[in-house]
């Protein structure tokens, strides 16, 4: 697929070379580009447009998960060497209509394709081509729905209210001239979806591990279903859908600390790369993931450009790690020797030795892992008056990764609000530079609290980006969210 031409992306020319080792998860070429002369005639063709839908994610969500989960919030700085308008205006918070990354279009290149999915499944079904196949027809519509679902969800926490596009385009880039429906729409149009996933049903698993991890399953589902209750405060629905997580023996925390490892990580830094903690974000479909965005340079030339903002300082992405993080880690706590090194290069998504730039930039992005589930169970545990059991999540996160167990005396008589800082902190620490801190900050209500002395962040109005100046011209229904009129 192309790219979006953002300067932001502009990268240093570098000789391609293949890797010999490769970590495949779709089996058949992706098909984004169709004749309807010859396509939907065949069950296998459903499925390489369903591999093109994971295909189109992959160029929405990488590096702008970063832009949109981390460059508003408060873990990152700017790296004076690589100063751009754009991330400029992320961190001082001065967004507005005319920046690139305002744009929704890869979003909604994603949902065309699960719309041109759904659509021309359901004719071939009804044509006999899905006959004897109903696992096959019950994936592939399943995965279309959760993938739809999952666009919608990320869209309306940065934009809002969204025009609600549920039938395809015969091009994904034709004009849609739609008027963006309100909040409460896209909410009945993102459960909608979910409940279809769910009882299609969406698999539980694939053939492979990787494919597992790359592709929506039932526990994906379900992480998206807690996720999404707890954007809307539904706090119990949260924890049924979390309690689904946990049952399923798929998924379990990757090691990092040992009490009785002698190895000595001061002294030799790279061997924390061994431990399946670090391997996680450099090798990718841990154990403990949930949902990741596959990307492979060797078999598909895919990259994450995760390089043009984290990183070796030498290289001058655009961020680096903010102190303020970096103090809320202790000295025993493992994770900041996988997030960061002494320069405030963010390191955690590269090899702490033998790292190369041209061919291991593909790092794969995580967008759901178990440590992150458990952490929104803790806060709807706190929300629903189970403190214990909150608390008990949280030093189960904090002791895997070396840091001290907080004891009942500390966090004894301490408010449901104090409480849900602990957590939210917890979750700072273990999830920093996954694109999760400013939903973290704006679901909770706590954005301007912690950011009006960073940037001056002052108005709930403000938490929604503006609509893109492009997609208005293009579009003479739409209306700009009124922060920015």
């Amino acid at each position: 697929m192309k790219r979006k031409d953002y300067k932001i992306y502009s990268l240093i020319l570098i000789t391609l070379i293949f890797l010999s080792s490769c970590k495949k998860a779709l089996e058949i070429d992706p098909t984004t580009s169709y004749s309807s002369s010859n396509f939907w005639t065949e069950t296998p063709q459903a499925t390489a447009a369903l591999y093109g839908a994971y295909t189109l994610l992959q160029g929405a969500m990488a590096p702008e998960f970063v832009l949109y989960g981390e460059g508003r919030a408060d873990n990152v700085v700017i790296n004076p060497l690589a100063l751009s308008s754009q991330t400029l205006n992320l961190l001082t918070n001065n967004l507005n209509s005319s920046l690139p990354i305002t744009s929704w279009n890869g979003f909604y290149q994603v949902v065309n394709q699960s719309n041109l999915i759904l659509k021309n499944t359901l004719e071939m079904k009804a044509k006999g081509l899905y006959l004897g196949k109903d696992a096959e027809y019950a994936s592939v519509r399943g995965q279309a729905y959760a993938m739809r679902a999952f666009c919608y969800f990320y869209m309306t926490r940065i934009w809002g209210k969204l025009p609600l596009v549920t039938q395809p385009l015969l091009d994904a880039n034709q004009n849609v001239t739609i008027a963006r429906s309100d909040t409460t729409a896209v909410y009945t149009q993102i459960q909608s979806d979910l409940d279809s996933a769910s009882v299609m049903p969406i698999p539980a698993a694939y053939s492979t591990s990787s494919a597992t991890r790359a592709q929506f399953t039932l526990g994906a589902v379900n992480a998206l279903y807690t996720d999404f209750y707890m954007w809307r405060r539904q706090y119990r629905n949260a924890l049924a859908a979390s309690q689904k997580i946990l049952s399923n023996s798929t998924y379990a925390l990757a090691s990092l600390y040992s009490a009785s490892s002698t190895v000595d990580y001061n002294v030799n830094p790279a061997l924390i790369d061994n431990t399946a903690y670090a391997q996680m974000f450099t090798k990718g479909f841990s154990t403990e993931s949930i949902f990741e965005v596959d990307y492979n340079f060797a078999e598909r030339a895919t990259r994450s450009f995760l390089i043009t903002v984290y990183g070796d300082l030498g290289f001058q992405p655009f961020f680096k790690a903010s102190g303020y993080l970096s103090s809320k880690f202790t000295s025993t706590d493992l994770r900041s020797k996988i997030n960061f090194d002494t320069n405030s290069g963010i390191v955690k998504y590269f090899e702490k030795s033998g790292f190369v730039r041209g061919t291991q930039d593909d790092k794969n992005v995580i967008v759901y892992r178990l440590a992150d589930i458990l952490l929104l169970r803790a806060e709807a545990l706190n929300k629903t008056g189970d403190v214990p059991g909150a608390m008990t999540i949280v030093n189960q996160i904090r002791t895997r990764a070396g840091a001290v167990a907080y004891t009942e005396a500390a966090y004894a008589g301490l408010s449901t609000d104090q409480i849900e800082d602990l957590i939210l902190d917890e979750r700072a620490r273990e999830l920093c530079y996954e694109g999760k801190r400013w939903f973290d900050l704006v679901r909770t209500g706590k954005a301007i609290k912690v950011l009006q002395p960073i940037n001056g962040l002052s108005q709930t109005e403000n938490y929604l980006w503006p609509i893109s100046l492009t997609e208005i011209r293009l579009n003479p229904l739409l209306d700009q969210n009124s922060y920015y009129q």
